[in-house]
């Protein structure tokens, strides 16, 4: 299963939040998921910048992990624009949308679109952490 696991996860597991970290600690286990980002590695380079970059940070060693064991793979993104959706959030829609991921955030931008994603037809799911343990 292709997800697409929105920066608001990984800090929010930082700060140790117990659904972060158990879903990234998941996804890490189960052979069948994998994390994806686009081509142009804006995801990957926004993950970059919000992991912190130390040895003893077990979101870190997660991240490392994915990385190193090709769990977090590039996809290519789709063209679809959201009205009054933050843009800086707009290529987490348009990667998941041609791969058919799950998109899982808690934040609230992606929250209030969840309804207009699927009232357009789009092939789009936005989860929760807690509510993507659930399906996963």
């Amino acid at each position: 299963m292709y997800l697409v696991v929105d920066t608001w996860v990984w800090e929010k597991a930082q700060e140790g939040d117990f659904y972060s970290l158990e879903l990234l600690a998941k996804i890490c286990r189960k052979c069948k998921h994998k994390i994806i980002y686009d081509y142009e590695r804006e995801i990957l380079d926004e993950y970059e910048k919000h992991i912190e970059e130390d040895p003893s940070n077990a979101v870190h060693r997660i991240f490392k992990y994915m990385t190193q064991t090709g769990k977090i793979v590039p996809k290519s993104r789709s063209t679809v624009k959201i009205e009054n959706f933050d843009k800086s959030d707009m290529k987490f829609i348009q990667v998941a949308i041609p791969s058919s991921a799950l998109v899982i955030s808690g934040d609230s931008d992606f929250l209030e679109i969840r309804k207009h994603l699927i009232n357009k037809k789009l092939n789009v799911e936005i989860l929760t952490p807690m509510e993507a343990l659930d399906r996963l």
